[in-house]
């Protein structure tokens, strides 16, 4: 019989090799407005199936033999929601455990929590409550690893999966660019990009560090393998509130803590965050595609018998007890919950309906989400909103896009919401001014219907940030300053410089006005050739133009002042003006236009700029019929001498 010491030697090994994870089920903003008012994010149904299944599931499949999930908001719930689950079954692969805290604030707070609890015991990893991912991790668990029996100082390995910028479901929040040691996989630069157009990577990165590679093109996880030093560093230090407060810190005081982090990258496997409406809307889509495979509806996450789903063509799910009105259509990737019925001659597509749910006739549902238990009386058109369970949407209503209707609230009928329009059945009451006098509120709000139950949401946050996560999932473009600028630019008279496909950047708009000045100047004061030449080419150095682009420009700002000259409003009347006035400029198109490709530019420009005016337009088509007077006659005649 083995030594008692020995054996509590061989259990004290055995509890260091369990894989823990810690989950944090609060995501600390309120992002999803209205909607998490009465259920936390991590329980909110993406495809008919709370978050947090999702999350559970992929660390089931990653070999986690123990997991903690970190509540705060509406704490209960989620501890309610992990005991009736299969996780909580005597067969379940892992054990979950919710840890609750109503104090906390951040992901830091949580972590300081979990440290005080001394409940990591090794190497775990650290996720939120919001992740849908397909990744294994036994590879990088095991890199982590050995990385740790050679290097003592490395204490986080970050996840990243490569996606290019621009991807959907990349989160511009997430957006970061990464300096990384290219033999060893270390994080030598961090840097949060909040779509600024320049980054600053400090010198001395590149100095203290031979081979350094700059990446773009990583798309982050929100997956960290964390040594149990982490939430003991979270504790030393108070100013880590976030994960990336956390990155930066380590990085900054690299040399005085001597503590290290390391990346590992994935590629042909899923992970994404649904950390706002945009990217629910990104990855409920991803799931309906079965991107996220074997994460998909017909894989029964979390669903009883009754309600699984049958797997069809062109990406439609239904379950077995959905009633289809004769007419009625399923376009394309449509999911439909046990239950629900759907009328005739009603129209689904790209949208997921959830359980119990009546649709009338004649509706129309496009790039929408309906959870359960929401009805939809006749004749209503619902384009790219998200319904919570209870809805009432009664007859004749437009929802358009951008729409959020939170839980138990009803519209209609005859109305429709404007673009964006965010509503809560119970008025909103602000924590500092207390409950209001039940007399004071009204049974109804005309503006949403005569038998509405619907009152508007202020959101707490004003930032225009905030603004622009919630509105950009909905298809709704917000241009920034810079961007209307440029358009309104193009969308002057005819007679205005034409616009290629894609606007130019300032310098160039700023180059051609210049240009056009100079030339209606020379006009007026009489000035020389030689003198528009040297002014030119100062403006030419001045906004850093490409010779290409002067040709071009040239060009049009020509033919923009031969119709500001000459006033006409017909394509025989500038012919009239055309000879003497190419005449006049002819030594500074000689000047400029002087081969081969000089001349396709030439082309190029009056095709461009005939787009944009009919007067040269059908000039053009008249002067390449003569013989004649041609203005591309004069020039190629011009420069073959």
């Amino acid at each position: 019989m083995a030594p008692k010491g020995k054996t509590n030697r061989r259990e004290d090994l055995k509890q260091e090799d369990i894989v823990q994870a810690v989950v944090i089920a609060d995501s600390f903003n309120v992002r999803f407005g209205p909607v998490t008012r009465k259920h936390p994010r991590t329980l909110l149904p993406l495809v008919n199936v709370p978050l947090l299944d999702y999350t559970l599931e992929f660390l089931a499949a990653s070999s986690v033999q123990e997991v903690f999930v970190f509540c705060c908001h509406l704490a209960d719930q989620i501890r309610t929601h992990i005991k009736n689950s299969k996780w909580s079954d005597s067969g379940s692969p892992m054990t979950v455990t919710p840890v609750l805290s109503d104090g906390c604030l951040s992901v830091g707070d949580a972590l300081r929590e979990i440290d005080a609890k001394s409940l990591i015991r090794s190497d775990f990893i650290l996720v939120s409550g919001d992740l849908v991912s397909n990744i294994n991790l036994k590879t990088l668990l095991d890199d982590h690893k050995k990385r740790r029996e050679k290097e003592k100082s490395s204490v986080m390995t970050m996840v990243y999966k490569k996606a290019p910028p621009g991807h959907h479901s990349r989160c511009q929040d997430d957006d970061v660019i990464l300096a990384i040691e290219k033999p060893t996989g270390q994080l030598v630069h961090f840097q949060n990009t909040q779509q600024e157009k320049k980054y600053h990577i400090p010198v001395d990165v590149f100095l203290e560090h031979q081979d350094v590679e700059i990446r773009y093109d990583l798309m982050d996880c929100q997956i960290c393998i964390c040594t149990p030093l982490v939430p003991q560093l979270f504790t030393d230090n108070f100013d880590y509130q976030t994960r990336d407060d956390f990155v930066r810190g380590l990085l900054i005081n690299e040399e005085i803590l001597g503590n290290t982090i390391h990346i590992g990258v994935v590629k042909d496997q899923y992970a994404a965050r649904v950390s706002n409406l945009q990217m629910y809307d990104s990855v409920s889509r991803d799931v309906v595609s079965r991107w996220s495979f074997p994460l998909v509806p017909d894989n029964h996450i979390s669903s009883s018998d009754k309600d699984r789903l049958i797997y069809g063509r062109h990406n439609i799910y239904l379950s077995r007890d959905v009633t289809l009105a004769r007419g009625c259509t399923l376009e394309e990737n449509v999911v439909i919950g046990s239950g629900s019925t759907i009328g005739s001659n009603s129209s689904i597509s790209n949208s997921v309906i959830g359980k119990n749910c009546k649709i009338g006739e004649n509706v129309t549902i496009s790039g929408s989400y309906l959870w359960d238990d929401v009805v939809v009386h006749d004749n209503c058109v619902i384009e790219t909103a998200l319904l919570c369970s209870g809805v009432t949407i009664l007859g004749a209503v437009t929802v358009n896009p951008g729409c959020v209707l939170s839980w138990n609230v009803c519209i209609g009928p005859d109305v429709k919401l404007k673009v964006g329009t965010q509503l809560m059945s119970e008025p909103d009451v602000d924590e500092f001014d207390g409950p209001k006098d039940p007399a004071t509120i009204p049974d109804v709000t005309p503006e949403f219907g005569i038998k509405s139950k619907a009152f508007s949401y202020a959101d707490p946050c004003e930032s225009d940030d905030e603004e622009e996560i919630i509105l950009s999932m909905w298809g709704i473009i917000i241009e920034s300053e810079e961007e209307e600028e440029l358009s309104s630019l193009g969308t002057g008279s005819e007679d205005n410089m034409s616009q290629s496909d894609s606007p130019p950047p300032d310098d160039t708009k700023l180059f051609y006005s210049e240009l056009l000045d100079t030339l209606q100047r020379a006009k007026e004061e009489n000035i020389g050739v030689d003198n528009q030449i040297l002014e030119v080419n100062s403006l030419k150095h001045a906004y850093n133009i490409a010779i290409n682009d002067v040709h071009v420009m040239l060009v049009k700002s020509l033919l923009d002042l031969l119709l500001k000259e000459s006033g006409a409003k017909e394509s025989n009347q500038l012919l009239t003006y055309l000879k003497p006035f190419l005449k006049k400029h002819l030594g500074l198109l000689k000047n400029y236009i002087r081969s081969s490709e000089g001349q396709l530019d030439c082309l190029q420009a009056i095709e461009e700029f005939s787009i944009e005016s009919v007067v040269v337009k059908h000039c053009v088509v008249k002067i390449i019929k003569q013989n004649n007077v041609c203005f591309l006659k004069v020039v190629l005649c011009a420069l073959s001498h």
